[in-house]
């Protein structure tokens, strides 16, 4: 968490969630980020893909987003043969079975040439 000093000699704190743009990770860091920029000096900042800007820049003024470029997590599974419509979402054993049989790929969408940090650095948090 950065900090920077403002005019009242206190510090602004500087909070960044980095989260996947699909609703199972992001719903659980949006609810964090409202509950964060609720409080005093804190500026709230997500970075994610651009499926979730739009809902970012709904949910409050105070959210500052930046676009991670390149392919989110579905994009990235359904251009190595798993298209998201393969996906089951019913939560049973049965239903586990493709996630078993490809649970790399699950855990991570990206293959070395889909470097998802490359991403991360290049959304101009930092600067």
């Amino acid at each position: 968490m950065g900090t920077e000093n403002d005019d009242a000699g206190t510090h602004t704190r500087k909070i960044l969630f980095l989260t996947n743009s699909e609703s199972g990770q992001a719903n659980s860091i949006l609810a964090l980020a409202l509950e964060a920029v609720t409080r005093p000096r804190v500026q709230v900042h997500i970075a994610s893909f651009r499926a979730l800007k739009r809902r970012v820049e709904r949910l409050s003024p105070k959210l500052t987003f930046h676009l991670l470029d390149g392919e989110d997590m579905l994009e990235s599974m359904a251009s190595r043969g798993y298209p998201e419509d393969q996906l089951p979402h019913v939560p049973t054993r049965q239903s586990f079975a493709p996630y078993g049989r490809n649970i790399a790929l699950v855990l991570t969408g990206w293959d070395g040439e889909r470097v998802f940090f490359r991403s991360f650095f290049r959304c101009g948090w930092y600067t």
